[in-house]
């Protein structure tokens, strides 16, 4: 394989950061703790408003764009075409952005709950089971999958309309920084950092996988679900990888999302037959009720007086995290969008993501929620005392033929988190190379050499043991720079449509139909001129 088109002045110290890090908390993993618990906590509890409020913003903002004249904006010229059908497309998202994380938390999170209830209600009340799946349907809602999708409309017209071949970040906010800065150490710095939340937020989410997959594997098999197996577990992920990408974006990517999600919710409706069906559609629906009747409460929830750090502990974290992935959800959702508009790819994400999570939270969390309640099923013993995954594995082996749609659980868990690597890798090599080829597209030896760095990084962190919880922490810190550069990336977005669309910005803007009958009547007269001549 040949790496002239890697971009080894970024790659090498983004990467060498990285592990540079994740040795700090090996070698002083007090010191390194303290630090980074330490500002994760300054960032919750002290701005957390402000990671809240940016939160929201990135909703309102992307809604504008969507539903005003500024959504039939082409992502790409008038003729290009959508690469991928509808379905690939929304698909794709999904699986990108939720991975085996989706399913861990959807009956992690109101557990938790359970035990600790958020909105001042009491521990075991009516009113607090009235919020078990209501905030986990919220932090994997509209709110968090407008962080996801925020930036990939400037990634997406940089790449697309304005036809760039190159998405260093460090390039795209130059209209803003300008071009002394955006080549120079500011720009240098703000590329690192980027990748560097990447890969964090990525290894947080492919350490929940690894977890979730070896558990379920000790259950079926009674072999440790110790370091050997984790190792060997993101070793498959690689090589799988590898087969996928080879295969290309239409034959392999598109064709695994695909294949992720039919699986996915054959396996939800399964749940949802085998289990207490009607509690499950009463529940959810309950909770959608609550959470739509107080969005706007628990968007900008802080609790300053009770202070019971429900909100730092989750929702600003969550977010905080969301945009940790500026570069990975950015880059990869700009990648799949030619060809769309700004409406299609917005509405898309928020609308499919948020729905993609309730349908899972909805089935995974009720039935958890139900087994505790009803005291069918110990799962808040089994989570205090093997932890969530083992807690999940035992809940989806409850269910009659247990042990087969385990295995099935097991399979979908893998090739959901394989899609949300292969959108990782994808990212990053895209940021990391010279110039893209004519379809956007990173060269195949650019790509196998973040596959590995990825699964480096990953087996790394599983290396730290409890060290993990210090790079959570560095990415809510990483997630603050990052929000910053979300406002610069809309603000150079809106510098291009003005430059490009200055129609879109006059006070009396003439409909398209009006446009082609004033087009016909001055051809017309144009040629009765003529005539009369």
């Amino acid at each position: 394989m040949k790496f002239n088109n890697l971009d080894h002045k970024l790659f090498w110290p983004a990467i060498s950061f990285t592990f540079l890090a994740l040795g700090l908390a090996v070698l002083f993993p007090e010191q390194s703790g303290a630090a980074a618990n330490a500002g994760m906590r300054w960032v919750t509890n002290d701005i957390g408003w402000f990671i809240q409020l940016a939160g929201f913003s990135c909703l309102m903002f992307l809604l504008y764009l969507a539903l005003s004249r500024f959504g039939n904006i082409k992502l790409g010229t008038e003729s290009d075409t959508p690469e991928f059908s509808y379905a690939s497309y929304a698909f794709m998202i999904f699986s990108a952005g939720v991975g085996a994380a989706l399913i861990f938390w959807a009956v992690g999170e109101p557990m938790y709950y359970m035990q600790s209830p958020p909105m001042f209600a009491e521990k075991g009340t009516p009113e607090a089971a009235q919020w078990l799946i209501t905030f986990t349907l919220f932090h994997w809602g509209p709110t968090g999958w407008a962080i996801f999708c925020m930036p990939a409309v400037p990634f997406a017209y940089y790449l697309h309309k304005m036809k760039h071949r190159n998405l260093r970040l460090s390039q795209l906010v130059k209209t803003v920084i300008g071009e002394k800065h955006a080549n120079g150490i500011v720009g240098y710095i703000i590329d690192i950092v980027a990748i560097f939340g990447t890969l964090g937020a990525f290894s947080t989410s492919m350490g929940l996988a690894v977890d979730l997959i070896g558990s379920g594997v000790e259950n079926l098999t009674g072999i440790k679900n110790g370091l050997t197996m984790q190792v060997g577990i993101i070793v498959l992920f690689i090589a799988f990888y590898a087969l996928v990408m080879f295969a290309g974006m239409k034959k392999g990517v598109s064709k695994l999302a695909n294949a992720c999600v039919y699986a996915a919710f054959a396996l939800g409706i399964v749940i949802l037959v085998s289990g207490p069906t009607a509690f499950i559609f009463a529940y959810f629906f309950d909770s959608v009720g609550v959470m739509f009747n107080n969005y706007i409460r628990m968007s900008f929830w802080t609790d300053p007086v009770q202070k019971s750090g429900f909100p730092q502990a989750w929702t600003m974290y969550y977010w905080a995290w969301y945009f940790a992935y500026l570069v990975m959800m950015g880059v990869f959702l700009a990648r799949i969008s030619k060809g769309r508009t700004i409406k299609q790819l917005v509405l898309t994400t928020i609308t499919f993501g948020s729905a993609g999570c309730a349908f899972f939270i909805a089935i995974f969390g009720s039935y958890s929620v139900y087994n505790e309640i009803s005291g069918t099923l110990p799962v808040l013993q089994w989570m205090s005392e093997s932890g969530v995954s083992s807690a999940i594995i035992q809940t989806i082996k409850s269910l009659p033929f247990g042990a087969v749609i385990l295995v099935i659980f097991l399979v979908v868990e893998f090739f959901l988190m394989s899609t949300t690597m292969t959108s990782a890798a994808m990212a990053v090599s895209m940021m990391t190379t010279k110039e893209l080829d004519h379809d956007a597209d990173p060269d195949v030896s650019v790509r196998m050499i973040w596959a590995v760095g990825i699964g480096a990084v990953s087996m790394a962190a599983f290396f730290m043991g409890g060290s993990i919880d210090t790079i959570k922490s560095m990415c809510v810190v990483v997630g603050l720079p990052m929000i910053v550069l979300y406002f610069i990336l809309a603000v150079c977005l809106m510098k291009w449509i003005r430059r490009d669309h200055p129609e879109l910005f006059t006070t009396t803007t003439i409909a398209p139909a009006a446009k082609e009958t004033t087009k016909a009547t001055e051809q017309s007269v144009t040629e009765l001129r003529q005539v009369e001549v």
